[in-house]
C-alpha cells in the first residue's frame, strides 16, 4: 500500500503535470475523445496533460493508457466539487500556505534570479578600489540615532568635497570603532559578489573619484569613495603549504622547500609541514581572487609565475606559504563563462533563497514608496508618549494618513499602529525602532506575493489551480480508498476469516540485540544478564550499551539468521553490527499462532485497497457517465501523424 504521504505527492504531482506536456496544436486537437458528465475531454487536452517529460510526442499506446486514468481523475474532481471538498477550511488553509511559498519560489526563480544575474554578469568584468567611512548602527536603531548618523556623514562628505579633508582623516574622525579598530578605512579590490548587495550597488554606481551620499547597509551608514577601477583579474586555483609565524618559521619553510626541490611529492610535504589543517592533504584552498582574502595575500598569488611547479617561501598577512598554482581561470566560450559566473552568483551575497531576501528585492524593485514625512510625524508622536504602552496609544490624528504605497495599495498610519498593538503591545512607545517598521513592511509585501506572481506570470495561476485540484483529489482518495475510518469492516472480516494461514504468525524469536562500541562494556552487560538480571535493566546500569528488543519480526538475513541455531536463555557469539560489537540474547521462541483481527488490520487494509479503489472508481464512472472514445482518439492520432 502507498503511504499517505506518497499518495499526497502522487495526487498533487498528477495535478501539476497537467500544466506541462506537449503544447503543439493541430486541427485534430478539438476532437472529443472522452466525456465525464457534461464535460468534454479533447485530444489536445489529453496530449497536453499526459505529462511526458521528454521532448518527444506521446505514442498512441501511451495516450490510450492515459485516457482512462485522466477521465477517472476528472470524475474524482467533479465528485470532490459536488461534495464540497474545495470549501473545506483545512484544504483552503493548506492551499494558502502552499500558494504563498510557491509564489516566493516562482518569483525568485523566474524574475529575481535572471534579473540579478544579468546585473552580476555586467559587473563581473570590473574590480573597484575604494575607501569608506562607517558609523555602525543596529537594525533596530532608534530614528534619532539613524538621523544623527546620516547628518554626521553629510558633514563628513562636505568636508571632503569643500575642504579637501582626506578620507583617511574622515575615517579617524567619524567612523565607529570595534575592539579599538576603526570600522571604516581603505578597502581591498572588490569584485561583484564579495560584499553585501546594498554596499555593492552603491560602489558600482560610482565613477572613479566619486564620493557617494550616505547610505545604509546591515552594518550601519557609510559614505564610500571609488579611488580606482580596473579589469577583473582571472581567479587562480591555489594550493599552499602554510607556516604560522614563529621563531622557527623560516627554518621550517626552508626545509619543506628543499624537500620539494629534491623531488618529494607535494602531498607528502603538505601532510608533514603544513599548519593549515582544513586544506590537508592536498593543500588546496580553492579559487583565489580579490575580496575574499587580504589584499597583500591576493597580490602575492596574482604575481606568481603559474608555469613554475611551486614558489619559494613567501610571507603574507597570514604567515609564510609555499604556493602552487594549479590552474588559472579561463573560458573557451561565452556559455562556459556564464555557467561559471552563475555558480559564483548563486553562492554570493547577491542571491539568497530566503523570503526576507525576496521581500527586500520586491521593496526595492516593485513600486514601493515610503512617506518619510508622515512616518516622522508618527514616530515623534510615539516618542512624546514616553513610557506609555503601545496598546494604550491612540493616534486619532493619523487616521487615513498614508504611510506607504506598494503594488498600487495605499497603507495607512492607522494600519501600522494596529499592527504595533498586535505585535508590540506592552512595549513603551518611546522604544520604537526601525525594526518594527521593517517587519510591518515585510508583512504587507508578504500579503501581496501571490497577486504579484500571478500578475507577472499568468501561468502561475494555472499551477495554483492544479495544485488545489490535487489537494482535493488527495482528500477524496483518502476518504474513499485509504482511510481506515471509512473502510467496510465487514469485507475485511471476510478476508480475515477466509485466509487463516495468511494472517498468522510463524515461530518467532523473542530476542535482545545488545551492542556497544567498547568490547569490555559489552562483556560487562552480558555478565549482568547471566547473573539473573533482566536485559531490560541493562541501560540503567550500563548507559553506554544499546539494547533492542523484538518479538514480532521474522528475519532470515544476517545477523538475524544466528537466532535459528540458538536455544532460549542463551547468548550468541560476538559479531559486528553497525560498527559496534554485538550479541544476541534469545529469551524465548514463541509458537506459531493466528493473528488477532486488530493485529492483521494494517495488512488487511493494504490488501483490500485495490478492491476498494476499483469499486469506488466503478461507482464514479457510473455516477458521472465516464465514456472514453478510443476510436476517435486513434483517428485523431493517425491524422496528426499524417500532418506531421
Amino acid at each position: 500500500m502507498r503511504s499517505k504521504t506518497g499518495n499526497l505527492v502522487f495526487g498533487v504531482f498528477f495535478a501539476l503535470i497537467f500544466v506541462s506536456g506537449i503544447n503543439a496544436q493541430s486541427k485534430n486537437d478539438k476532437t472529443v475523445v472522452g466525456k465525464v458528465g457534461k464535460q468534454k475531454v479533447t485530444y489536445g487536452e489529453l496530449k497536453n496533460n499526459i505529462g511526458i517529460t521528454s521532448s518527444e510526442a506521446p505514442t498512441l499506446d501511451e495516450l490510450e493508457d492515459f485516457l482512462p486514468i485522466y477521465l477517472d481523475y476528472r470524475a474524482k474532481l467533479l465528485s470532490a466539487k459536488d461534495k464540497g471538498y474545495f470549501d473545506e477550511p483545512g484544504l483552503l488553509e493548506e492551499f494558502d500556505l502552499y500558494s504563498k511559498q510557491a509564489a516566493y519560489s516562482y518569483f525568485l526563480e523566474n524574475k529575481i534570479k535572471p534579473t540579478e544575474f544579468d546585473r552580476y554578469y555586467q559587473r563581473a568584468t570590473k574590480e573597484v578600489k575604494s575607501e569608506h567611512v562607517l558609523i555602525a548602527l543596529d537594525a533596530g536603531a532608534a530614528p534619532s540615532d539613524t538621523l544623527k548618523a546620516y547628518n554626521s556623514l553629510l558633514e563628513a562628505r562636505d568636508k571632503f568635497l569643500n575642504e579637501g579633508i582626506t578620507m583617511s582623516k574622515l575615517n579617524e574622525e567619524y567612523s565607529s570603532r570595534r575592539n579599538g579598530q576603526l570600522m571604516g578605512g581603505d578597502l581591498p579590490w572588490l569584485s561583484t559578489g564579495v560584499t553585501v548587495s546594498a554596499f555593492e550597488d552603491v560602489l558600482y554606481s560610482l565613477d572613479k573619484g566619486e564620493l557617494s551620499m550616505p547610505f545604509r547597509t546591515q552594518f550601519g551608514y557609510h559614505i564610500v569613495l571609488v579611488t580606482d577601477t580596473r579589469e577583473r583579474s582571472m581567479s587562480r586555483l591555489v594550493s599552499h603549504i602554510f607556516f604560522r609565524n614563529s621563531p622557527s618559521v623560516t627554518e621550517d619553510a626552508g626545509k619543506a622547500h628543499r624537500l620539494l626541490s629534491e623531488g618529494s611529492p607535494w602531498e607528502n610535504v603538505v601532510v608533514e609541514y603544513s599548519m593549515d589543517q582544513p586544506s590537508k592533504p592536498s593543500g588546496s584552498i580553492g579559487w583565489v581572487n580579490y575580496g575574499r582574502y587580504a589584499q597583500d595575500f591576493v597580490d602575492t598569488v596574482m604575481a606568481i609565475d603559474a608555469s613554475k611547479p611551486f614558489t619559494e617561501p613567501v610571507q603574507t598577512a597570514y604567515g609564510y606559504h609555499i604556493f602552487r598554482i594549479d590552474s588559472v581561470q579561463q573560458f573557451s566560450s561565452e556559455e562556459e563563462k556564464k555557467a561559471s559566473l552563475m555558480d559564483e552568483f548563486l553562492n554570493s551575497p547577491n542571491y539568497k533563497k530566503s523570503n526576507s531576501f525576496i521581500v527586500n528585492w520586491l521593496k526595492d524593485n516593485m513600486e514601493f514608496k515610503l512617506n518619510e514625512q508622515n512616518l516622522d510625524r508618527f514616530t515623534a508622536y510615539l516618542a512624546s508618549k514616553d513610557s506609555t504602552s503601545v496598546n494604550e496609544v491612540d493616534p486619532p490624528s493619523f487616521k487615513n494618513i498614508e504611510l506607504m504605497q506598494f503594488n498600487g495599495e495605499s497603507v495607512s498610519i492607522e494600519r501600522f499602529h494596529k499592527y504595533l498593538v498586535d505585535t508590540q503591545s506592552d512595549s513603551p512607545a518611546l522604544s520604537y525602532s526601525n525594526s518594527w517598521l521593517d517587519s510591518f513592511i515585510e508583512k504587507i509585501i508578504d500579503g501581496h506575493i501571490v497577486q504579484l506572481t500571478t500578475k507577472e506570470f499568468p501561468d502561475f495561476e494555472n499551477e495554483l489551480e492544479n495544485y488545489k485540484n490535487g489537494l482535493a483529489v488527495y482528500k477524496i482518495n483518502e476518504e474513499n480508498v485509504w482511510s481506515a475510518e471509512t473502510v467496510d469492516s465487514t469485507a475485511l472480516w471476510e478476508i480475515y476469516n477466509n485466509n487463516p494461514e495468511t494472517y498468522s504468525y510463524p515461530d518467532r524469536y523473542h530476542y535482545y540485540l545488545i551492542s556497544s562500541i567498547n568490547d569490555s562494556v559489552l562483556t560487562e552487560a552480558v555478565e549482568f544478564v547471566k547473573q539473573g538480571n533482566s536485559p531490560d535493566s541493562i541501560r540503567t546500569y550500563h548507559p553506554r550499551v544499546s539494547v533492542l528488543m523484538d518479538s514480532t519480526g521474522v528475519f532470515t538475513e544476517e545477523p538475524y539468521d544466528k537466532l535459528e541455531s540458538m536455544t532460549p536463555d542463551t547468548f550468541s557469539e560476538e559479531f559486528e553490527f553497525r560498527r559496534r560489537s554485538a550479541v544476541f540474547y534469545l529469551q524465548n521462541i514463541l509458537p506459531a499462532r493466528k493473528m488477532t483481527f486488530d493485529e492483521s488490520f494494517g495488512r488487511l487494509l493494504a490488501e483490500y485497497q485495490p478492491v476498494r479503489e476499483s469499486k469506488w472508481l466503478e461507482h464514479l464512472r457510473k455516477e458521472y457517465k465516464v465514456k472514453p472514445d478510443l476510436k476517435k482518439l486513434r483517428r485523431a492520432f493517425n491524422a496528426d501523424q499524417k500532418n506531421n
